[in-house]
């Protein structure tokens, strides 16, 4: 596979990891418990843990699209 396609696809699920904590997807993690997360410890577990793969998601997205913009730059090479 192409090394483009495999930096594409890591951008992707980076891009998924860091979306965590937008309010579509934040709306689905507390819709799991009825009396809201607060209530409960695997609530606030659930809470940090996404907060933490966000935090990760969006390190590896800005990493991933540095590593390909370098990839795809040209030098001059004499």
């Amino acid at each position: 596979m192409n090394k483009n396609v495999k930096l594409l696809y890591c951008l992707l699920g980076s891009a998924v990891l860091a979306l965590l904590n937008t309010p579509v997807l934040s709306y689905a993690k507390l819709g799991v418990f009825q009396s809201g997360y607060g209530g409960s410890v695997l609530g606030e577990l659930l809470i940090h843990i996404t907060n933490v793969l966000s935090l990760v998601g969006f390190i590896l997205l800005i990493l991933f699209s540095i590593v390909l913009i370098l990839s795809n730059i040209k030098f001059n090479t004499k």
